[in-house]
């Protein structure tokens, strides 16, 4: 007998194996990028065989993935969750509940408190960060913002779309991470495992921050790491993963589109693609740098509330109100 993370499997279901269900979400991480990977080496020769230079073809597809890049991200993520869901839904044979995705009338709340708690993550993270002396360069760019940028129906739509896309490429990694490999590690090796391995999967599918230095990837990967903890833990204490989608794609947002508000808001010759690039590459740590301590920050107090929340849980496991889902080997 084993257990079962969120809800019972159906009786004719198949179980992945361990290591190849680690090796289904890289793979297919790579098939959801190779639509764009094709259309950027399609782009380049197409634009060299016209007589253009190698450089100048490369220089204008940075500029088309600059201008595609939020379109880009949603489909690629989508794209990778629908593949997963295929996999436990044609293979696996699994229903949505049995990777944590029950859906009832609770939902729409749930949904909403895990909204707010990847705010109040965001900002908690913020706040360590100015602590730390992050911040000294916001706050002299926020005593110059002109709000009324923001409310411009060009600026508006923007933050909106991005909004609307990081809610779908976090919710896409919990679908993923905490809903489908961790409850098919689980399954496996155990609660513990399947927990600690799928962390160790999503951050090291963030091994990119490594560009920026050694000692900067080592500290982005520990961050990143220890929020993947507090995903999955938050998981465990709700028995779903509804709250974790929210949780996720609200924390994503608002650490994008804050920074992002203030620089278009305090600079009104700012173009916004030169915004977004300059966020991107510090919210994805190919900035390096100064954004080391930032990340120090997010490591920090993700790790303060992976501390607490493991605390909650294994207080909750010890409740007799608290029974496992027992899964029939």
């Amino acid at each position: 007998m084993s257990q079962a993370l969120y809800a019972q499997w159906p009786s004719n279901s198949r179980r992945t194996w361990a290591w190849g269900a680690i090796g289904l979400v890289l793979a297919t991480y790579g098939l959801s990028a190779a639509p764009v990977i094709l259309w950027g080496l399609v782009s380049v020769a197409l634009d060299v065989a016209s007589g253009l230079d190698v450089a100048v073809a490369q220089s204008r597809l940075t500029a088309r993935l600059s201008d595609w890049l939020f379109a880009t991200i949603f489909v690629q993520f989508a794209l990778w969750a629908l593949m997963i869901w295929g996999w436990a839904r044609l293979f696996e044979r699994r229903h949505a509940a049995s990777w944590g995705l029950r859906l009832t009338g609770l939902t729409p709340l749930r949904y909403a408190v895990g909204l707010v708690l990847g705010v109040l993550l965001a900002l908690a993270i913020g706040f360590v960060g100015l602590l730390l002396g992050v911040g000294a360069g916001v706050e002299d760019m926020a005593s110059q913002v002109a709000a009324a940028r923001l409310v411009e129906p060009e600026i508006a739509m923007l933050l909106a779309v991005i909004v609307l896309v990081f809610l779908v490429q976090g919710g896409a990694e919990e679908v993923i991470f905490r809903g489908w490999l961790m409850s098919t590690l689980a399954a496996r090796w155990g609660v513990r495992a399947g927990v600690i391995v799928s962390s160790l999967v999503f951050m090291l599918l963030h091994a990119h921050v490594f560009v920026s230095g050694l000692a900067f990837g080592a500290v982005a990967l520990a961050g990143l790491g220890a929020m993947g903890m507090v995903f999955a833990l938050l998981c465990l204490v709700t028995r779903s993963i509804i709250e974790a989608i929210a949780a996720h794609g609200a924390f994503n947002a608002a650490a994008f589109t804050a920074p992002l508000a203030v620089m278009l808001a305090s600079d009104p010759d700012l173009a916004p693609n030169d915004a977004i690039a300059q966020v991107f590459a510090s919210a994805t740590g190919t900035a390096g740098g100064t954004f080391s301590t930032g990340l120090f920050a997010q490591g920090l107090t993700a790790g303060v509330i992976a501390a607490v929340l493991a605390v909650v849980l294994t207080r909750r496991a010890r409740s007799p109100r608290w029974k496992p889902v027992v899964q029939a080997d």
